[in-house]
């Protein structure tokens, strides 16, 4: 039995991963913890106490953690590959990047001079990947976690770099990305080309929170992975 953890985007919550906990649960230990400053978890956030508050989580394991990350919380995946390398036994990262991008100034100033509501009517609809049931619960999870955890996401994202150090990087890893989701297919193919081993698959007719708009597919996707990491044994990549 493996152990997963489940990293949500910047302004969701750990039950976006319910498809994904229902099923891995039934082979594997299955984490999907709230980020801080988003869920049930105290604040403020910050990508820094994110990256503390899943040390955390992998320290408290008996064995090494497979960790699945989706849009922001790629980076804190992979801060905590580097800070825990013993601590993690595989990476998946869907849609996210190791470095600010030029376009995220504009982003950040935009949406700083939006209302809240404004914001949280833009990105539910992406954040509940595109399916009406889901549009509720990512509504919720964007006003919990409010204006300013997401500024300070895309600002604190906007500041890290990590390219230098992808190469240090040596368990098995799988870049994922969703074929609609174009801005994020170039940090994504950046991603699968620096870290030694790691496998890129574009995903048809996904977008970024894909994990919602296609739960069988992302659920599989992971369990395959998963599946031939262990079969491979440690200190081998995919």
């Amino acid at each position: 039995m493996s152990v997963i953890v489940l990293l949500h985007a910047f302004g969701s919550s750990g039950r976006v991963w319910h498809p994904q906990v229902a099923r891995l649960g039934e082979r594997h230990r299955v984490l999907a913890p709230d980020l801080p400053g988003h869920g049930s978890a105290a604040g403020p956030f910050s990508l820094e106490r994110a990256v503390t508050s899943v040390r955390e989580v992998t320290r408290a394991e008996s064995e090494p953690v497979h960790l699945v990350a989706i849009s922001g919380s790629v980076s804190v995946a992979l801060l905590v590959a580097l800070a825990e390398p013993a601590r993690v036994a595989g990476l998946v990262l869907s849609g996210g990047t190791a470095r600010g991008r030029s376009g995220d100034a504009v982003q950040r100033v935009m949406m700083r001079l939006m209302p809240e509501s404004m914001i949280v009517g833009i990105l539910k609809g992406m954040y509940a990947g595109g399916r009406p049931e889901h549009l509720d619960h990512a509504t919720q999870d964007l006003r919990r976690a409010g204006k300013a955890a997401i500024l300070t996401g895309l600002a604190d994202l906007a500041r890290l770099d990590l390219r230098a150090r992808l190469g240090e990087i040596s368990v098995p890893t799988l870049v994922l990305n969703g074929a609609e989701d174009k801005a994020n297919l170039p940090p994504a193919e950046e991603l699968a080309a620096a870290i030694p081993g790691a496998e890129l698959r574009v995903i048809p007719a996904a977008g970024h929170i894909w994990n919602l708009q296609q739960p069988g597919l992302f659920t599989d996707t992971i369990s395959e992975f998963i599946d031939e990491a262990r079969r491979s044994g440690p200190g081998t990549r995919n």
